[in-house]
């Protein structure tokens, strides 16, 4: 684990206001700052319009909640 991207996890929870939310624009991934905690809240549904398939963008979107939950934890804030 990059010790810069635990520490830029840290930073960026710490801008996020408590109700705040993050787009994460490559598996469109929406999630809220709620009582000290990164929440998420919503997923971008997949169009036929996408350059990927219905299968990869679930499988980005599983993979960017895993490196995120990894990160932030590392940075002791609690992704659910």
């Amino acid at each position: 684990m990059d010790p810069n991207h635990v520490e830029w996890s840290r930073r960026h929870f710490a801008t996020m206001k408590d109700g705040g939310v993050w787009g994460v624009p490559r598996s469109g991934l929406i999630f809220q700052r709620r009582d000290g905690e990164l929440v998420l809240i919503d997923r971008m549904p997949h169009t036929e319009e996408m350059p990927v398939t219905p299968e990869q963008l679930a499988e980005q979107q599983r993979s960017d909640i895993a490196v995120i939950t990894a990160h932030f934890g590392a940075a002791g804030i609690t992704v659910r």
